[in-house]
């Protein structure tokens, strides 16, 4: 079996037609026990945290097949929390019954503060799957805002969500789909621009903050011809902004 890293995802093939593709998220001092610094239900935890990793398998066209939890908190009444926000997601994309859902709790100690990992492991076609490829000249466009902790948990319907994902999938004029998480956005249009052996130049823009973390995924970048942005924006329900471009290294 051969291995390789792309951005946040690891590709694993498995035989001929097949390859593996593995993304994951992690959480911490977010919950409802007393040292947690944000203060949300272990359902809402569960939940989107799963949204993190499973926006990186959709976004790059996998199958999601398995989801192994690593909770670092007792099994009830937190863990199960945890476990019922998961499967609310899955169920809400109609995956309830096709995904392997298995993982562990901490149950040796007493916690005073929840944390967790998640990590999904998604399925390729290899006669039908290429990594994702931005031309030059294409126009560089964040659809939905950058939040994080309670901004997320006080959401008005400015951040994404998989079904967002899922729409932009079907758009044959949008190049890649990048999803941002705490890095921020600028940090994400770098690595775009390394994985395409490009230069990108930023618009003066103040209405969105680059830098700013998106927390649980709540916003993401997509490359697309220019004269394509206005049906971006006619296409999707959620604000869109253009952000920047690709030019020539030289």
């Amino acid at each position: 079996m051969q291995s390789k890293q792309f951005r946040d995802l690891t590709f694993i093939d498995i035989n001929e037609n097949d390859k593996l593709v593995i993304s994951c998220d992690s959480a911490g001092a977010i919950g409802n026990k007393e040292k947690d610094l944000i203060k949300t239900s272990p359902e809402n935890l569960g939940y989107l945290t799963l949204h993190v990793a499973l926006s990186e398998i959709f976004a790059i066209g996998g199958e999601p097949i398995s989801i192994i939890n690593t909770l670092s908190v007792e099994m009830n009444p937190t863990g199960q929390g945890i476990l019922n926000g998961i499967k609310k997601l899955l169920n809400e994309l109609n995956l309830d019954e096709d995904i392997v859902v298995t993982g562990s709790t901490e149950e040796n100690f007493p916690t005073v503060q929840t944390g967790m990992g998640i990590t999904v492991i998604g399925l390729l076609n290899n006669k039908n799957f290429k990594l994702p490829y931005t031309p030059r000249n294409s126009v560089l466009a964040v659809v939905g805002i950058p939040k994080v902790g309670n901004e997320i948990l006080e959401d008005e319907g400015e951040i994404i969500s998989i079904d967002t994902i899922i729409k932009l999938k079907e758009k044959d004029y949008i190049y890649e789909i990048l999803p941002v998480g705490s890095r921020g956005i600028l940090k994400e249009i770098e690595e775009l621009a390394y994985s395409n052996n490009s230069r990108y130049s930023i618009y003066e823009n103040k209405e969105i903050d680059l830098k700013k973390s998106a927390g649980t995924s709540t916003c993401l970048i997509v490359s697309i011809d220019n004269e394509n942005y206005e049906k971006l924006q006619n296409d999707i329900d959620k604000p869109v902004f253009k952000v920047g471009y690709f030019h020539d290294k030289n």
